[in-house]
């Protein structure tokens, strides 16, 4: 059985989705980042980065969405978590660029206090909303020739662009002007393996 450290509404979500895809066999336990609980040393004991997710293996832990994301894939070579026809390289960059462009961005948007310049926070989110406005017009683009990411079936990065949707629109992020995206929004959340995951999250 594997262990999944996460958060309410963290980027952790993805990880759940990805276990309910995969009908994986796991526990989920609570580390609520609002609360401060991934900066004791219980947590930093098995994530000394101090975030999550964090996945417990028989392997030991692992950290960081791209890396649990390949790693479920070939541990569930039969769950369609990154798509056949796309080389694995290819759709590991797709992640990577959303793990570590487009999730920064997000943290400035929503959290914009974070960044510790407290005289600046709106310059601040309004670059981060500027920035992201560019990059959900390249996003826009390529959903408006098929539905999900890579073709017509949901896969792993489908699962991290979800999550930002949701995020965003948590923090009050405008999304009218991309109509693909939040069609791939509303696709993804009448899944019922999204549904599960979501359900699992809640009761965090």
């Amino acid at each position: 059985m594997f262990r999944l450290f996460a958060s309410p509404g963290a980027c952790s979500q993805i990880s759940i989705i990805i276990l309910e895809k995969a009908q994986a066999n796991y526990e989920l336990h609570s580390v609520h980042l609002a609360k401060g609980e991934h900066k004791k040393a219980e947590y930093l004991s098995i994530n000394p980065k101090g975030k999550v997710p964090a996945l417990m293996t028989k392997h030991g832990v692992l950290t960081e969405t791209p890396a649990i994301v390949l790693f479920l894939h070939e541990e569930f070579e039969n769950a369609d978590i990154l798509p056949a026809n796309y080389p694995v390289t290819e759709v590991v960059s797709d992640l990577s660029w959303f793990a570590s462009f487009i999730h920064p961005l997000i943290t400035r948007y929503a959290k914009p206090d974070l960044i510790g310049v407290t005289t600046e926070v709106d310059a601040v989110k309004t670059v981060a909303q500027t920035q992201l406005n560019s990059a959900y017009r390249s996003i826009e683009k390529r959903l408006s020739a098929s539905p999900f990411w890579n073709g017509d079936n949901w896969s792993a990065v489908d699962v991290y662009l979800f999550w930002t949707i949701n995020r965003l629109k948590r923090a009050g992020f405008a999304f009218s002007e991309f109509d693909h995206v939040i069609q791939h929004y509303q696709k993804m959340l009448a899944s019922p393996v999204v549904k599960r995951a979501l359900l699992k999250e809640s009761a965090l």
